[in-house]
C-alpha cells in the first residue's frame, strides 16, 4: 500500500508545474522604457521627449507599445524613418487594471 501512494504521489509531482509570470513576451536583447499616464485616453509623445532618452535616430517602424503582455497598435508622424523635429508617437492607454496579477 505504501508504494502505490508512493508511485501516485511520485506520478502527481511530476504533473505539476509552476505558475508564470506574465512576462514570458519579453525579449531581454531589447530596450524598453516605461511612460506614465494619468488616465486613459489617447496620448502623444513627441519628437523631444524620445530625444531626451536617446531614441532620436530610431526608425520610427521599430517602435512597439505593449500592455498586459500584448501589442497595443501606434501611430508615427513618419513611415519607415526616424522621427523628425515634429514627429510623435501617438496611441490608446488604459490605466493599469490589476489584470495580470490576479491569476
Amino acid at each position: 500500500m505504501k508504494r502505490i501512494i508512493l508511485l501516485l504521489l511520485t506520478a502527481f509531482s511530476m504533473s505539476a508545474g509552476a505558475q508564470s509570470y506574465n512576462n514570458e513576451w519579453i525579449d531581454y536583447s531589447k530596450t524598453y522604457y516605461k511612460f506614465r499616464i494619468g488616465v486613459s485616453g489617447i496620448y502623444r509623445i513627441n519628437q523631444a521627449a524620445l530625444a531626451s532618452i536617446g531614441l532620436d535616430n530610431v526608425n520610427a517602424d521599430n517602435f512597439q507599445l505593449w500592455r498586459n503582455g500584448e501589442q497595443v497598435p501606434i501611430y508615427t508622424s513618419t513611415q519607415n524613418a526616424p522621427l523628425g523635429g515634429g514627429g510623435y508617437v501617438e496611441f490608446w492607454a488604459e490605466n493599469n487594471d490589476g489584470k495580470p496579477d490576479k491569476l
